[in-house]
């Protein structure tokens, strides 16, 4: 409504010059223009109930530095055009914690559905959500307008490039054999305490297997298979640091250069690790709750990267502790630990300093010995 704040006030100075001088004339151009000002009023506020706004990305995944494709679609009912429309669109890199807002200029709009593509280039890792916040329509003059609230939403998220790391499994870890708190749904292992599942007798099974119980109640003997416990060797603790406070351009690229940095050193660990044969533990913190992937396949590596980078970092520095807390029946061989200083640490031992502007040499001539 900023313009016909204006409109008014342009419209009110016209009457007061044409009082003061006692011109009918100019009094007439103010008439003219409070006349006009009320119809695009009327006008425009009709259009809005007429007029349906939506945004889409046809991608969900992107690489960093690519162009990516940003649709915007208007479908209006009204015979009457409208001279133009903006787009109020609001970026937000949930990961990094930081947001842009701008402006997109449209085309006039006419009956039907009309759609405008934007091509914007993602130059950062993280979890992007593209809102359309509203649209400014404005009337067939271009002079006045109004804004109408859309709260649309798309999301892409823009993955790191995965580099090796040159990663060495000990075969302490390879055999390694733990409780843990969950087991496999799709393979019998050797854990007594759980059931993986009963089944008929089949021959060379041994006396020790038959579930006598079940088998009295049945026609035959039947088998007791016990379950395989998903323990691992090794845990990988991710302290990120919180979605840091603050406004300006400079704060932006800090948050952004801090979070794309954390992120591409757990994603080579966590991909180089997997890739050596050492299925391991991912645990991270989000808000007031420890979230843990068990990874084990490259599926399970972009799984964790979707996961993480839509977490939301409340507090920070206190992870070790409370998993330990949650987790104190596993027993680990190893806890590897990515501190929110970009310390690597190994068993309280510190491996690495990733601070500095050199880290990515640093992890390419890093070697993890488990």
């Amino acid at each position: 409504m900023g313009s016909f704040l204006i409109g008014t006030g342009v419209t009110l100075v016209t009457f007061y010059i044409a009082l003061i001088y006692g011109n009918i004339a100019i009094g007439l151009i103010g008439f003219a223009e409070l006349v006009l000002m009320l119809l695009a009023c009327l006008y425009l506020l009709i259009y809005c109930r007429h007029i349906t706004a939506d945004i889409r990305i046809p991608l969900t995944v992107a690489e960093k530095g690519k162009k990516v494709t940003v649709q915007l679609t208007v479908d209006q009912t009204m015979l009457f055009p409208a001279a133009k429309v903006r787009y109020r669109v609001r970026c937000r890199n949930t990961f990094a914690g930081y947001a842009r807002n701008f402006w997109w200029n449209g085309a006039g709009l006419m009956r039907g559905m009309q759609c405008m593509e934007k091509r914007v280039v993602l130059s950062h890792v993280g979890s992007y959500e593209y809102e359309l916040v509203k649209v400014r329509i404005y009337d067939l003059t271009g002079l006045f307008y109004v804004h109408k609230k859309i709260k649309r939403f798309a999301d892409i998220q823009v993955l790191p490039e995965l580099d090796a790391v040159a990663v060495q499994v000990s075969e302490r870890v390879r055999r390694y054999f733990g409780e843990a708190e969950s087991y496999d749904d799709f393979q019998p292992g050797t854990d007594v305490s759980q059931i993986f599942d009963v089944r008929e007798y089949r021959p060379g099974d041994r006396l020790q297997r038959i579930h006598w119980k079940l088998s009295a109640k049945s026609d035959g003997l039947l088998v007791r298979e016990d379950s395989q416990p998903l323990a691992c060797a090794v845990v990988f603790l991710l302290d990120m640091l919180p979605q840091m406070s603050g406004k300006g351009r400079h704060m932006r690229r800090s948050r952004e250069a801090y979070a794309e940095t954390f992120l591409t050193i757990a994603a080579d660990l966590v991909y180089s690790m997997m890739d050596a044969g050492c299925p391991h533990y991912v645990a991270w913190q989000e808000e007031t709750e420890i979230k843990r992937l068990r990874v084990e396949d490259e599926e399970s590596v972009y799984l964790f990267l979707m996961q993480f980078m839509e977490c939301q970092k409340e507090t920070a520095g206190s992870l070790r502790q409370r998993y330990e807390q949650q987790y104190r029946c596993e027993h680990p061989v190893h806890r590897l630990e990515l501190t929110p200083e970009l310390f690597l640490v190994l068993d309280g031992q510190t491996l690495a300093d990733f601070g500095g502007d050199n880290w990515r040499q640093k992890l390419e001539e890093m070697e993890l010995v488990l």
